[in-house]
């Protein structure tokens, strides 16, 4: 559930994390889970389903999304900014950003969005998870767009096995040196909890993390 302390802010469950004192309700499990997902689709897929202008860096005005979930989902008619606001602070993977009556999704875009005003991140590793089968095809070939309009990576060993399990029992990690990109100028956007993106990869970057660095991170 979603709650708000009057001392604290926002929190998920039932006690504040910080004081444990018993906060006031806001979402339960269920409309926090299905308020999620109308969000991620609305703003990182189907922005037009709900009517929504969006703008090139992925920004579309809360209000227009509040009303638009008010009025095209049933059991929405009690949204209002506060609870957007709340999701969006208490979300663990950092999907969304909120600045001045504005919202987007940070990554995992199917829609053209160039969300170029990210931080860019200072990181000397980042990963990505494959086959066994991919790994020497990308090492030569780089990394490119594939579901997605940018190019995800993990900037830890863990959280790429645990992206990685979504498609294949045992990935193979690959490391791309932060370092050398950031020499050469490539852009590697700090875009989530431990998401970073950017539009490609050249192959001269990757590399196979050493099977015992990998089995000693999980």
């Amino acid at each position: 559930m979603l709650s708000e302390c009057e001392e604290h802010g926002y929190y998920r469950g039932e006690n504040c994390p910080i004081c444990n004192k018993k906060g006031k309700f806001l979402m339960n499990e269920n409309e926090l889970s299905s308020l999620s997902r109308i969000m991620a689709g609305a703003l990182r897929h189907f922005p037009d389903k709900l009517s929504l202008m969006m703008d090139g860096r992925g920004w579309v005005d809360i209000t227009s999304l509040i009303e638009a979930i008010g009025v095209g989902r049933s059991g929405f008619n009690w949204l209002r900014a506060h609870h957007i606001e709340a999701l969006v602070a208490t979300d663990p993977r950092g999907r969304y950003q909120i600045d001045g009556g504005m919202i987007r999704a940070t990554y995992g875009h199917t829609i053209d969005v160039n969300p170029d005003d990210l931080p860019i991140s200072d990181l000397d590793e980042f990963y990505y998870p494959v086959t066994e089968e991919e790994a020497d095809i990308i090492i030569e070939g780089g990394l490119h767009p594939t579901d997605r309009k940018k190019v995800h990576l993990s900037g830890s060993i863990e959280k790429a096995i645990e992206a990685g399990k979504v498609r294949t029992p045992k990935p193979l990690i690959l490391k791309i040196d932060g370092k050398k990109t950031k020499k050469d100028g490539l852009k590697i956007f700090h875009a989530g909890t431990d998401v970073y993106i950017t539009d490609s990869i050249d192959g001269k970057y990757i590399s196979k993390v050493k099977k015992k660095a990998a089995k000693g991170k999980k």
